[in-house]
């Protein structure tokens, strides 16, 4: 029995075609195998001065591919050991140039002195003859090597060194109670550099980079000499800190020619966040007063009860002197620190205290309170000393008088009350609370 093949003339323009580009790969492929890998290889200049000074500070290297390789550029010193510019790059037909200033990138290497301990990322060559490689392997394994020399001359290898990098505290709390707000960072620099950065970095999540940024110093950027660094979490812009955690503080340094290295320490972060508080409802309860007045003859007391919340995220801090306490009207918070001998009664960075003030007071807020009984507040001891925290969502009842032992410049005078963050300030919602008109001495 025969097979017989019955062909359309569409069925044999079709093969036909099929044949053709069958025919036409085939032929690529073997024109491609035909070329050569690797051609027009070229190094110049020959000898290369990498110390930026804008003469020979580098060559240009070229070459062409014939197909697709990976390629790889290496120069070998005299003991035979490799230093590779590239290594194993994916490469595709055309072809190629790239400059080179006798610095390595893929050779990681530790510094240690007396000064510091840091990772060499990158470095220029020292000076020497050393043997240049372009290779390259397709993907059948076929390799392609060509070489030559190059020499280095007055290379600038003199590493950056960030001597004596410090974090100071290495843990801190960037909340603005006035106790380790601030974390100082600081090193000093060997030599003039093109960058130094500074950033955080969290284990958690490596690609958010956090960056410092420098406290002007003696030293410019990237000149030779200390260098500082104050970080406050950004608390103090009105922006929340990164989250609490403990993070790695990287500084990165690299000079014009190339040479690059990084040093590393870790900083905590704990109870970071903008404190926030506020009266709620913005009320005062003024003892006696009738609608926004109230009289009170001389030598009586304006009393006064009131309650401060915590709504924020971060504990806030305040002191004395306590609820209940009375203030003659020619006192003040300092007197009154005076004549109990209670220097936590001063002004302090970062505390807060709940005040009253009269539109004829000589200083701001005179008479000041805590803002919460001890019961309301947790009681820390820190660096020795007894501290004390409204926890956020809490609340602390203030209260206390001002005996008006003094006739006023005037009968009717002003009196209002305010949340004060010492030494940072009064917003705007916590401050003008519950305005009243005071009538002194008239009946």
């Amino acid at each position: 029995m025969k097979t017989r093949w019955f062909f359309s003339k569409n069925g044999l323009f079709l093969l036909a075609t099929a044949l053709a580009l069958a025919l036409t790969a085939a032929g690529c492929t073997l024109i491609e195998a035909m070329r050569p890998l690797l051609s027009d290889v070229s190094v110049e200049p020959s000898v290369i001065s990498p110390n930026a000074d804008g003469h020979d500070d580098v060559t240009l290297i070229r070459y062409r591919l014939g197909r697709n390789a990976k390629v790889s550029i290496y120069f070998t010193d005299k003991a035979g050991q490799r230093h590779y510019f590239r290594r194993e790059r994916d490469r595709s037909p055309g072809e190629y140039s790239v400059y080179w200033g006798g610095v390595i990138d893929s050779e990681e290497t530790i510094l240690q002195n007396k000064y510091t301990r840091e990772i060499v990322r990158s470095r220029v060559l020292p000076d020497g003859i050393y043997t240049w490689t372009v290779a390259a392997v397709d993907q059948h394994g076929h390799r392609e090597a060509i070489t030559g020399t190059i020499t280095i001359k007055n290379a600038d290898t003199t590493i950056p060194e960030l001597r004596k990098f410090t974090v100071v505290p290495p843990v801190f709390t960037p909340n603005q109670d006035g106790i380790d707000d601030h974390v100082g960072i600081s090193y000093f620099l060997n030599k003039q550099v093109k960058e130094v950065n500074v950033y955080l970095v969290s284990p958690k999540d490596p690609d958010l980079r956090v960056p410092l940024g420098e406290t002007a110093g003696t030293a410019k950027p990237g000149e030779r000499g200390p260098h500082y660094y104050d970080y406050d979490g950004g608390v103090d812009l009105g922006a929340d800190p990164p989250p609490d955690g403990t993070y790695t503080v990287v500084a990165e340094a690299r000079d014009t020619v190339g040479n690059y290295v990084v040093v590393t320490s870790t900083l905590t972060i704990v109870e970071g966040g903008k404190p926030r508080a506020l009266i709620p409802n913005a009320e005062i309860d003024w003892q006696g007063a009738v609608g926004s007045e109230l009289w009170v003859p001389l030598g009586g007391r304006i009393v006064f009860t009131t309650v401060v919340e915590n709504y924020g995220k971060v504990p806030i801090r305040t002191s004395g002197p306590w609820p209940g306490t009375v203030y003659r009207s020619d006192e003040n918070f300092n007197t009154l620190a005076v004549k109990t001998g209670d220097d936590s009664l001063y002004e302090q960075a970062g505390v807060w205290r709940f005040g009253i003030r009269f539109d004829v007071s000589e200083t701001d807020f005179p008479y000041r309170w805590a803002i919460g009984r001890p019961e309301d507040l947790e009681r820390r001891v820190i660096n020795g000393h007894e501290q004390w925290y409204l926890m956020p969502g809490k609340r602390g009842l203030v209260y206390g008088a001002i005996e008006l032992v003094k006739k006023p410049p005037r009968n009717d005078i002003y009196a209002w009350g305010a949340l004060i963050h010492e030494w940072v300030g009064i917003s705007a919602e916590n401050n003008y609370i519950d305005r009243i008109l005071v009538h002194v001495g008239v009946p």
